[in-house]
């Protein structure tokens, strides 16, 4: 009977330890997630809401190129349209997806995309040569 309280309790104290030690690294893991991405929205119930409430259109929206240290970059950066500068912001600082990001700018997910893509590949080009 004393073995089994034993027991008993040392798989407790185990289990007690577990759960603290992982709630710590959670918490530490919640943290450096919030403090990386700060406009990261976490609702998927209310979602236009939520992205009307952090996009106001006569704010000013944040901007990749504030983020870019690369000189080339920049530059490369700065030869893009507005829109399609517009939506690298929206996808690469406020980390959303292509149908979040028409919807705010009232045009069609495919059009998003296509834009995205052909930025891309605009940026790569221009370092690419700017390398050579």
């Amino acid at each position: 009977m004393k073995k089994d309280d034993e027991v008993n309790r040392r798989f407790i104290k185990y289990m007690a330890k577990l759960i603290h030690n992982n709630s710590i690294n959670y918490d530490k893991k919640r943290r450096l997630k919030d403090n990386r991405f700060p406009l990261t929205l976490d609702n998927d119930e209310n979602l236009e809401s939520s992205l009307l409430a952090v996009y106001d259109s006569k704010a000013v929206p944040p901007n990749l190129k504030d983020h870019i240290t690369d000189l080339s970059l920049f530059k490369a950066y700065e030869s893009l349209p507005a829109q399609q500068q517009q939506i690298l912001s929206f996808a690469y600082v406020q980390k959303l997806n292509d149908k979040e990001i028409a919807r705010i700018l009232g045009v069609t997910q495919q059009s998003i995309s296509k834009h995205r893509l052909k930025a891309l590949a605009k940026l790569r080009r221009l370092i690419t040569e700017g390398e050579e």
